[in-house]
């Protein structure tokens, strides 16, 4: 028997498609943790209390050593082989030759100009990957430009089925060998972090000491501390031991390990993170607008054209006997009486005091007019009142009434796809289910769905801030931290753009909680607070949206923008020196324009020696959530809740738990690379303590009984 599925990732095929770092980040999660946790527990420690930690250290050190030259002897022998078809025909039926052919010209390289000393390895390898992720993203670009023209290729085409199986050989063979290799290129990188200190040392010792005669090999293969063994040194180790024991670990393994954690310290972790943690770990980064539809909103369309036909083929006379039943029900609560009538929010008696006039009129038109759109409210409301599995419900029961390419509309936007979703294409339609479509005989259902995925593309932000279920199968950084504010009781303004000035207002509120309401340059540790939203600024060479633009404002404390510096007509030295011409130690200066929308620009040289002019928009470009400060081996960090920054690899970009260095964030970066950032906080609102237990019932999340919620 199938085990029960209560979140989108525990259906497998949601699951890949839109979770593909899940294990990565709950990883993540873990490890972060296990850094601040062992590094507090050793860092106070010195080498006369270690005591027989150290010797189990060098134990350590000594496999990982061994294990280390292993694996870079492997991988480097792998790369130095020219041909390696043998290896590929095992694992693609049939393999794409022209790619093969490409993947044996990488090896070639690596035969042909491999550094003769350790000096250049590294470095040769770096070139190499950037080489083979160049040839891997134009077979992505090459991909999708040939699904946008199959997606709009009639398929009875002459040349659709041939074009079809050639991007789906692309797709499954070719692509899959590119990333295969450039996996392995990634792999061989990394050992170098393990085994290229040691090799520098050999190199310099076989160079300078004429008595040095020890063989590479046994060089690497033997572990020799070259100074005292500290606390870093072990927190190092057991962290990386930690990190190796994760290794493997399925998704429910590893919610498993955070649980406990979350059992044991429940204070340390908010009941936000909590969520975020279990529910969008991994989870693609792109809009959240159009990624889910009101299953409510769909049912009352549906049902709609029946009241129509209800409602228009009454006679005159049943239209007048059933208007006056109306007029009793509501004003006198006299015989069947629709629960509309007793409606207590505004909104709904505001509908009835619209068109309950209409039954009154003299007129049989405006009678059947005013009838028929109070019986589609009085449906309206009593949907409205249903729970989401009612509704859900109500549609699996219509299911038939559907042409299949309507009902997978209907899943991939609303919690339907939980249990539905088999296929891992459930998103799209196939261009065969597009030509289906447009029959003449789907127009009705057609323009019901049209209308109701059209009708708000934003409605998961309402809807998330008053159920907070899990209804959104993507999201960018604002996105990720307006649910977060969601859960801390806040319903903030959606877009960058916004969201300085709603701090700002907060921080004039009264809203009770310690630290108080604040937006700040943040200049120390102590600024980042738990909750906190931490907002970026950078120039781009393109203009901003309305949701992205900068517009003027200031902190408390008078920080804004730009420093003031910046703001010079002559530009800033630092580009150029004063007065640089273009041509002449670099591009000229940059000179600010500081209006409602700060721009910025300066003079260049073009490759025919021209100038011309470079202009860039002051912008807001991304949106993380703190989590805490804390010390690691490496020093002070920010944990932060965000998505991957946008600058960063397209096939990494997700949502998670992410960290960098205190320092970094306290900069403004160079005026070339420039990227202030402000923090704003309020303190926790009404925070939804029952919709909170109801995501985070333990229970559900690892499928299996426990003490969870007892």
């Amino acid at each position: 028997m199938a085990e029960p599925i209560y979140y989108q990732w525990q259906n497998e095929v949601l699951c890949r498609t839109i979770y593909p770092m899940r294990e990565a980040k709950l990883r993540d999660f873990l490890v972060y943790y296990a850094e601040i946790d062992i590094w507090k527990q050793y860092r106070q420690k010195t080498p006369e209390t270690l005591g027989a930690e150290i010797e189990a250290w060098k134990e350590a050190q000594a496999r990982a050593a061994e294990e280390a030259y292993r694996k870079f002897l492997s991988l480097r022998d792998y790369f130095l082989t020219a041909d390696v078809r043998s290896e590929y025909a095992t694992l693609f039926h049939p393999l794409d030759e022209a790619e093969m052919s490409e993947i044996n010209h990488l090896h070639s390289a690596f035969v042909d100009h491999w550094p003769k000393d350790i000096r250049g390895e590294r470095s040769f390898v770096d070139m190499q990957i950037a080489f083979w992720v160049n040839h891997r993203d134009l077979l992505r670009d090459w991909v999708k430009s040939r699904t946008r023209r199959l997606e709009n290729m009639d398929p009875s085409h002459p040349k659709y089925m041939t074009e079809r199986q050639e991007l789906r050989y692309k797709q499954e063979v070719t692509l899959p060998m590119a990333e295969r290799e450039l996996d392995r290129l990634r792999a061989f990188l990394a050992t170098y972090d393990k085994v290229e200190s040691r090799k520098l040392e050999w190199y310099r010792l076989s160079k300078n000491d004429p008595a040095f005669n020890t063989p590479e090999d046994v060089f690497l293969r033997t572990y020799t501390p070259t100074r005292p063994v500290s606390a870093y040194d072990i927190a190092v180790w057991k962290i990386e031991e930690y990190k190796a024991s994760l290794e493997g670990k399925n998704q429910y393994e590893l919610l498993e390990e955070i649980y406990q954690r979350f059992q044991k310290e429940p204070r340390r972790f908010p009941l936000w993170l909590q969520y975020m943690v279990v529910h969008f770990s991994g989870m693609r980064y792109a809009s959240a607008h159009h990624s889910w539809a009101d299953p409510k909103d769909l049912l009352i369309r549906l049902r709609a054209p029946t009241i129509e036909t209800e409602v228009k083929t009454l006679n005159d006379d049943a239209l007048v006997q059933r208007c006056q039943e109306k007029i009793s029900a509501y004003e006198t609560k006299s015989g069947v009486v629709p629960k509309l009538a007793f409606a207590l929010e505004k909104t709904w008696r505001d509908q009835i005091g619209w068109h309950l006039p209409s039954l009154k009129a003299s007129s049989v038109g405006a009678k059947r007019q005013g009838l028929l759109n109070l019986c589609k409210v009085e449906d309206a409301y009593e949907v409205s009142r249903m729970t989401t599995e009612q509704v859900l419900e109500a549609l699996r029961a219509r299911k038939t009434e559907f042409p299949a390419w309507a009902w997978k509309q209907i899943v991939a936007l609303t919690p339907l796809r939980l249990t539905e979703v088999t296929d891992a294409g459930w998103e799209k339609l196939t261009p065969q289910e597009e030509q289906e479509r447009l029959k003449p005989q789907y127009d009705q259902i057609r323009s019901i769905l049209d209308a109701w995925m059209a009708f708000d593309p934003s409605a998961w932000r309402e809807e998330h801030g008053r159920s907070h279920e899990l209804i959104v199968t993507r999201a960018v950084c604002n996105e990720t931290a307006e649910h977060i504010q969601h859960l801390r009781g806040h319903l903030p303004p959606g877009g960058l753009a916004a969201r300085p000035g709603w701090y700002i207002k907060e921080d004039e509120n009264k809203l009770p909680g310690l630290p108080r309401p604040f937006y700040k340059h943040p200049t120390s540790a102590q600024d980042y607070v738990s909750g906190a939203s931490i907002l970026w600024l950078r120039f781009s060479d393109s203009p901003p949206n309305a949701w992205q633009i900068a517009k003027q404002v200031k902190s408390k404390d008078g920080v804004g923008l730009l420093p003031a510096e910046f703001g010079s007509k002559k530009g800033n030295k630092s580009s150029g020196g004063k007065g640089a011409k273009a041509g002449a130690g670099g591009p000229s200066p940059w000179t600010y324009k500081i209006g409602e929308m700060i721009t910025r620009s300066r003079t260049l040289l073009n490759a025919q020696g021209q100038k011309t002019t470079q202009q860039q928009w002051l912008r807001w470009i991304h949106e993380a959530t703190v989590v805490e400060v804390a010390e690691t081996p490496d020093g002070e960090v920010v944990i932060t809740y965000e998505t991957a920054l946008p600058d960063e690899d397209d096939a990494t970009s997700c949502i998670g738990i992410f960290k960098k260095p205190l320092a970094w964030h306290l900069s403004d970066g160079t005026e070339e690379a420039y990227h202030r950032s402000f923090v704003g906080f309020v303190p926790e609102g009404q925070v939804p303590m029952e919709h909170l237990r109801a995501m985070l019932d333990w229970r559900k999340i690892l499928r299996k009984p426990n003490d969870a919620n007892s």
